[in-house]
């Protein structure tokens, strides 16, 4: 089916350009929907392998954050928070305008907090939602060590610009087998890199920098399951960060991706398409089960 792409409403009125692909297999009662958040620095192309790997059997909406890709670039620095509410506010779009109901919710690094405020405020509003939840590379807390990372990125990219931010930051980005076997993307990435407006790249890095809550409260009012996923070889937010996040999860697990770093859907997206095919074929099945239980006892 021809995939919508346009621009929906976020918080505050700015316009986010999104993606809605239909699932190929969609069955009698249509194909779930997975929705992707994206990660710092990232646009809607960036999840193409996994998008791929999923059409199979799952509806895929895609957008980018404010200041991202093809979406607005109001005044910055744009916060963890602010992409939490935009996120609240393209969700009520999607329902009026695509028929969004139920969904499965996947933030990447820095997106993973900005889903789980979100469908925190979304399930407060319409228990039920928010089918499950998965931090891909994610945190809740932004650790003494991930914050003197992001801080470097944005000491770099003040001194020496969007290049000199992109060669401080690829080690701590991508896994030993993505910088071993894709030198010509890394390469072609640096030069587009070369092209990016520095303002809009400093307000994005600028809003993680800055970001000093705790999402793990907003995560423990959420009853969906809970998947923590982290790159074998993620320096940045290693599984310290999955495990933490799930002291929050009332049905959680963690799972690593071998051969990955902070960018595992990117660097290996057949691999965690298997890992959240897993985790919802086995969610669905035992919420399946209760519910035949709660059944058989009335």
């Amino acid at each position: 089916m021809t995939p919508w792409e346009g621009m929906l409403t976020g918080a505050s009125g700015v316009q986010l350009r999104a993606r809605v692909d239909e699932g190929r297999d969609a069955g009698p009662g249509g194909a779930p929907t997975v929705l992707l958040v994206n990660g710092l620095m990232m646009a809607i192309e960036a999840w193409q392998g996994l998008a791929a790997d999923l059409l199979a059997d799952y509806r895929v909406v895609r957008y980018d954050q404010r200041g991202q890709g093809g979406s607005e670039d109001p005044e910055g620095p744009h916060l963890i928070e602010t992409h939490a509410e935009d996120l609240v506010a393209l969700v009520a779009a999607l329902t009026r305008d695509h028929g969004l109901e139920t969904f499965h919710l996947v933030g990447l690094s820095s997106g993973a907090p900005a889903a789980v405020l979100a469908a925190a405020a979304i399930e407060a509003e319409t228990p039920g939602r928010v089918r499950s939840l998965t931090s891909c590379d994610g945190f809740v807390v932004a650790d003494a060590h991930l914050k003197l990372v992001v801080r470097a990125w944005l000491a770099a990219h003040e001194v020496g610009g969007p290049v000199h931010r992109f060669d401080v930051a690829t080690p701590w980005v991508w896994g030993q087998a993505f910088l071993r076997d894709q030198e010509d993307a890394l390469a072609s990435w640096r030069d587009a890199a070369s092209a990016t407006d520095p303002r809009r790249a400093h307000a994005l890095i600028a809003g993680m920098a800055a970001y000093e809550a705790d999402a793990g409260p907003a995560l423990a009012t959420l009853r969906c399951p809970v998947l923590a996923l982290h790159g074998e070889d993620d320096v940045m937010t290693p599984a310290r960060h999955g495990r933490a996040l799930l002291r929050h999860a009332t049905d959680g697990r963690l799972r690593t991706v071998p051969e990955a770093g902070h960018a595992a859907p990117i660097e290996r997206p057949a691999a965690v398409a298997a890992e959240l095919r897993a985790f919802w074929n086995d969610t669905t099945g035992r919420s399946a089960a209760a519910s035949r239980a709660r059944e058989e006892t009335r």
